[in-house]
This record gives structure tokens, C-alpha cells and sequence, in this order.
């Protein structure tokens, strides 16, 4: 009997020290929540910093010196190719055009009477009345009088266009700004812009990458590698964070890196009905892929970074989690694009990080 109870007592013992450790083991053993590596499909797209440019912008200069006798708009206004915006003083350039004009009849009286002398001279000499000198003066005569009425036809034109320079219109349709020069000062070639004009519909979004950027853009077909190709879409966001209702078309990029700062210049046509975009004003460029793509992506939140760089911790046959070092391209949505590192049914802590 003391045997058994000697017996009993060693066996509840080592029992009891099976069950603390095991116990105790189960205490330092980590319990996370795994998740695994998934796969999408998506269009490739990349993000930069873009500036809204107009199409065309041309300053409003005198080409003609004057008073400047009239405006003819407000300031902000939407003016039409053609519209009259200002009068400079026409009396100068009025004057010289009917003088011009003048001066192109006489010549061309003049011009008919010394064809009709060359003729009779012409008649007379072939008879032998006249000397052959007095032909070859109404020849000469006649062909300085032409001569004269080309020269005040070019007088004519020339005075016409001074005086239209007289009336400034708008080369182009858009929105004109704020006047440099105000009326009834005196105004020269040499004043500057009086005003300047901007197209706004469309408009330009210009934007910069840099040359390992533009590379990666044309493997993945977000440029067209050939012409002719199908545009590519564009979106922008403005600088309240709200969404631009019109996508735009990437038209063009520039035909060389710049040396400075080692960027290529790309831009985008949109169109711009209510003139929510501005010549000028800073917005988010979004640019997306016409290929779709599968890419492995692994959620932003479960991914750590350090001085080596981003790194998730993969759980492996064993149960045992180790720290492995991913390559990323892009984010997409909330999720990074991975391009090294992992693959796709990898399993790694997603809840449980800080144990």
C-alpha cells in the first residue's frame, strides 16, 4: 500500500509538471490571425503632381502708338476670336489712309496718260514722225508710272494696316484678364501687354516623371508606344480632394529628358465646359493603362518598414514567422503592388503584429 501511494504521489507529480509547462508554453506561444497573398486584376496607373495649362494665352499689345480711347469689355470676360476689345486713337492712321489713297490715284492717271503717250509714240515712230529718243521717253515714262502705282498700292496697304491696328480684337476665344494699361493713356509698340487672353476650353494638364518612370509607362502601355494607338485615359483631382468630372486623352510627351532634372515633360487635353480647371492651379494626375494586369498585392496596413525597407511576416510550414523583405512598384486602392518577395497563396500575420 505504501508502495502505491509512493507511486500514485510520483505520477500526480509529474503530471502536474506536464500540464504547468505545457500550460506555460502555451502562454508564450503568439496567437495571430493569418491571411494570405491574393492576386488582382487591374489597369496598370501611376499618380504625379500636374499643372492645369491653357491651350492658348496671348498678350493684348499695341502695334500702333496712340491714345487709348476705349475698352470694350470688363475685366473676366469671356470674349469670342474676333470680338473688338480696344480702340486706340485712329486720326493719325485715318488721314494717312486717305492720303494713301490719294496718292494711288494720281498714279494711276498718271499711269493711264503715259500709256496712252507710249501708244501714239509707239504709232509715230513706226511711221517715222517722231525721233526714236522721244519713244524710248514715253516707254520709260510709261513704265516709272506703273512703277508708281505698284508703289502706292504697297503705301495703300501698309497705310490700311496701321490703321487697323488701330481696333485690338481677340485672336483667339477665352476669358480675358486684368488691364495693364487703362484708358486715355498713350500706348506704343513699346507699352507691353495690355491685357492678356487664355483659351479654357479645352485646357491642357501637363506633368513631369522621371526617366525610369517613363520607362516603366511604356512597358506597361500607359504610353503609347506607337502612333496611332488608343489614347490613353486621364484623370485629375483637384485641390479640394474632389474628382474632375472629365477624363482627359494624354496626347503628347516630350521628346528628350532634361538635363537639370533628369524629368520628361507629358501632357493631357481636357475638356473644360464649366471652367472648373484654371491656367495655373496645381492638381493630382491619376493615369491609367489600357492593358489589364494581374498583379500580386498584399493589403498597405499589414506591411512594416525599417532602415533595409518594407518587410511582412510570412508564417511558414512550421508555424514559425519570419521577416521577409518585399519590392513594391505602386499602390493600387489600398493595397500595394508587389513585385518581389512573394507569392501569391503566401501566408502572413495580419492581426497579432505587436506580439
Amino acid at each position: 500500500v505504501i508502495v502505491a501511494l509512493m507511486a500514485f504521489r510520483w505520477i500526480n507529480g509529474k503530471f502536474g509538471e506536464f500540464m504547468r509547462a505545457k500550460m506555460m508554453g502555451a502562454m508564450m506561444t503568439p496567437k495571430v490571425k493569418l491571411s494570405q497573398v491574393g492576386e488582382i486584376e487591374y489597369k496598370n496607373e501611376i499618380e504625379a503632381p500636374g499643372r492645369v495649362v491653357a491651350k492658348y494665352s496671348v498678350d493684348l499689345v499695341a502695334r500702333g502708338d496712340g491714345y487709348l480711347l476705349e475698352k470694350k469689355f470688363n475685366e473676366g470676360d469671356y470674349v469670342k476670336n474676333g470680338q473688338l476689345l480696344f480702340v486706340i486713337e485712329p486720326q493719325q492712321y485715318l488721314i494717312a489712309l486717305n492720303k494713301a489713297q490719294a496718292d494711288l490715284a494720281t498714279a494711276k492717271a498718271q499711269a493711264i496718260k503715259a500709256s496712252k503717250d507710249f501708244a501714239r509714240s509707239k504709232e509715230l515712230v513706226a511711221k517715222d514722225y517722231i525721233a526714236k529718243s522721244t519713244y524710248d521717253d514715253t516707254l520709260a515714262q510709261r513704265d516709272v508710272a506703273n512703277a508708281n502705282v505698284k508703289a502706292a498700292t504697297a503705301a495703300l496697304n501698309d497705310a490700311r494696316r496701321n490703321y487697323n491696328y488701330t481696333r485690338i480684337t481677340s485672336p483667339i476665344d477665352g476669358r480675358i484678364g486684368m488691364l495693364n494699361v487703362t484708358q486715355g493713356n498713350y500706348v506704343s509698340t513699346q507699352s507691353g501687354a495690355l491685357a492678356r487672353v487664355v483659351s479654357t476650353n479645352p485646357i491642357y494638364v501637363t506633368y513631369n516623371v522621371d526617366s525610369k518612370q517613363f520607362a516603366n509607362l511604356r512597358d506597361s502601355e500607359i504610353i503609347p508606344k506607337n502612333k496611332g494607338e488608343q489614347p490613353i485615359s486621364v484623370e485629375v483631382t483637384l485641390p479640394d480632394g474632389t474628382k474632375y468630372e472629365h477624363k482627359g486623352v494624354e496626347d503628347f510627351w516630350d521628346n528628350q529628358i532634361s538635363q537639370t532634372t533628369g524629368t520628361i515633360a507629358l501632357r493631357a487635353t481636357f475638356a473644360n465646359p464649366d471652367n472648373r480647371l484654371i491656367p495655373g492651379d496645381f492638381v493630382k494626375v491619376k493615369v491609367y493603362s489600357n492593358k489589364i494586369q494581374k498583379k500580386v498585392v498584399i493589403p498597405q496596413d499589414y506591411v512594416l518598414q525599417d532602415s533595409t525597407g518594407r518587410y511582412v511576416y510570412v508564417v511558414d510550414k512550421d508555424s514559425v514567422a519570419r521577416k521577409k523583405y518585399v519590392k513594391i512598384s505602386n499602390e493600387y486602392q489600398k493595397f500595394w503592388v508587389v513585385t518581389d518577395g512573394l507569392n501569391v497563396g503566401d501566408e502572413f500575420i495580419s492581426e497579432g503584429l505587436v506580439k
